[in-house]
């Protein structure tokens, strides 16, 4: 349920970037840049039984009094772009549940555009995705503005070697996402319900994602045109404490 901050509110219109929980927290990462980078604010937040609860203190430097919760929306003050953060993953066996549940939040936002966020795990890569582009891209009934957009920026469709956008009747290429959580559900309900949706997919292994997360950023800038090229991203302070577990500070627990 989304719990808007305000009753003036609007996500009509706005194009949603959505992270799925997968490996190496790549899409986090990436939301993550996108929030500082854009300084956007929080608008709400979706209530969900089926997610991990949790709590801590503010991600982004721009809202330091912030206490954060494993969903939130965050929104520019145009309204062009809203952004959901995932701080938690689904509890075990619930993934179609919480599908359903971003499902009914997608359909009742009223977004001209949806863009899913999701990483697989590289290690069970085909050989065809060993070289080119580690970044590809699944599409159901994509705007042919997008679509050429992709084939532009060698964001070859996962499982090939080409950029291509599936139809309502046909099959996505779902075998080739491996550790990619909620994704694989929400794409087939987004095919069902005839939605347009881009999926961009980071191979990466679990590790240090830090560039992989600053990769799929960009991928995502280069396709949308969120900011300026030359304009450099703002990791929020919480980076600091990535791969540096013994040196964080006690109360991030």
């Amino acid at each position: 349920m989304f719990v808007k901050s305000a009753d003036t509110v609007s996500t009509s219109g706005s194009t949603l970037i959505l992270p799925s929980v997968s490996i190496g927290n790549v899409p986090q990462l990436s939301v993550d840049l996108l929030i500082n980078t854009l300084e956007a604010t929080r608008v709400g937040i979706i209530h969900s039984p089926y997610l991990v609860p949790i709590s801590g203190t503010s991600g982004f430097d721009h809202l330091p009094d912030q206490r954060l919760v494993p969903l939130e929306v965050y929104q520019t003050p145009d309204t062009k772009w809203t952004i959901v953060q995932q701080r938690s993953p689904p509890l075990a066996k619930h993934h179609k549940d919480f599908a359903r549940e971003l499902m009914d939040f997608i359909e009742l936002g009223s977004f001209s555009r949806v863009i899913v966020l999701t990483s697989s795990d590289a290690a069970l890569r085909g050989d065809a995705m060993i070289d080119g582009p580690q970044i590809r891209s699944l599409t159901v009934n994509c705007e042919d503005v997008l679509a050429n957009k992709l084939r532009e920026l060698s964001l070859s469709s996962l499982g090939s070697g080409y950029a291509q956008t599936t139809k309502d009747s046909e099959a996505l290429p779902l075998k080739h996402l491996h550790a990619a959580g909620v994704a694989k559900p929400l794409l087939k309900l987004c095919q069902a319900a005839k939605l347009p949706v881009i999926a961009l997919v980071a191979l990466v292994f679990e590790g240090d994602n830090v560039h992989d997360a600053i990769n799929l950023a960009n991928a995502t800038n280069s396709l949308l045109d969120i900011v300026p090229t030359t304009q450099k991203w703002c990791p929020p302070q919480s980076w600091q404490w990535l791969m540096a577990a013994n040196n964080a500070p006690s109360e991030m627990f």
